[in-house]
């Protein structure tokens, strides 16, 4: 047993460092993009991270390298909404707003994922989880608007903070896309075709667009890249799928709070990013709409067990 309590207390260590490796990554990002446009550095990120995934699935020899002809589509599909759209927003976000609002908007996931769900896959969802969904998506309207009543009626939102938005719609797609092709295809294989065709996406686009453009890199500059390719592309994916494999996705969730908490803090410390008062009402909208969503459950189960126990005491009362 208390072997048992030690392994689940290591992985929840390593679930607390891959949020706090997302987390910080953002400040990378806007680093990073000081010297490489957010074109740029997508197709160079992706194109390192497939050939990684790739490398690791060649020599594990148990996964196969070739998709099926009929996941061919939906991959093409998750590239374009995960990679090209998520990323180049993202990073292109980056130059306009903060590295703290990046984070907390990127928390926002799971409320739109489930949103999207709704809609195209037909999920239910609970009561208290659309509670969860409302609560954080106004947490996201005090945010980018820094609480003020009269950015929310002239709708006059930093451009960035939209383009944070605008990411997760892809990504949330990438994901609900995702969940269908694993059933055919390993994830592995699945995040290294994804990424593949996100980089030849996004290659084309910036050919047309002319974003496309290579620039030699200052060794702070590289050691960015690396970062942002290694540790929160394909190190903290690994760490993240280990954690979930052994706790379960709705516990290892709630180790996705410390993702915004550690993004503000780098911002603030590093960059001397503004965070507003006023944005701290947004940021705890966000995080405990996001709770009530992935905890739904958790909490129902939680208040059935309270209220059996009240009443079987109360029959015993009534007994004696």
């Amino acid at each position: 047993m208390n072997r048992r309590r030690q392994a689940v207390g290591k992985f929840y260590g390593l679930l607390a460092l891959t949020a706090a490796i997302w987390g910080i990554q953002p400040l990378f990002i806007k680093l990073a993009v000081r010297e490489i446009t957010p074109v740029s550095l997508t197709v160079v990120r992706f194109v390192l991270i497939s050939a990684t995934i790739f490398l690791i699935m060649r020599w594990r020899h148990r996964t196969p390298l070739l998709p099926p002809l009929s996941a061919l589509f939906p991959l093409f599909c998750m590239g374009v909404c995960g990679v090209a759209v998520n990323n180049v927003a993202q990073f292109t976000g980056l130059q306009y707003s903060t590295v703290g609002n990046a984070t907390l908007i990127a928390s926002t996931t799971p409320a739109v994922t489930a949103l999207l769900a709704v809609f195209f896959l037909r999920e239910r969802l609970l009561p208290i989880q659309w509670l969860g969904i409302i609560i954080s998506l106004l947490g996201v309207l005090v945010l980018i608007s820094k609480g003020s009543l009269a950015i929310l009626l002239r709708i006059s939102f930093n451009y960035g903070d939209l383009l944070f938005f605008f990411a997760q719609l892809g990504w949330a797609a990438y994901m609900l896309i995702g969940f269908r092709v694993m059933h055919h295809l390993s994830a592995l294989g699945t995040t290294a075709w994804a990424g593949v065709f996100g980089a030849l996406t996004t290659l084309v686009y910036g050919l047309v667009t002319d974003e496309l453009h290579y620039a030699p890199l200052s060794p702070a500059g590289m050691a960015y890249m690396a970062y942002i390719i290694w540790m929160g592309g394909v190190c903290a994916m690994v760490f993240w799928n280990l954690g979930v494999k052994m706790v379960g996705a709705s516990l290892a969730a709630v180790f996705l709070n410390i993702m915004p908490l550690v993004g503000v803090a780098a911002g603030v410390i590093v960059l001397n990013e503004d965070f507003y008062w006023q944005e701290c009402f947004g940021a705890g909208g966000i995080l405990s709409g996001v709770y009530l969503l992935t905890q739904a459950r958790q909490i129902l189960h939680r208040r059935n067990v309270r209220r059996r126990a009240h009443y079987r005491a109360a029959r015993q009362r009534m007994r004696a």
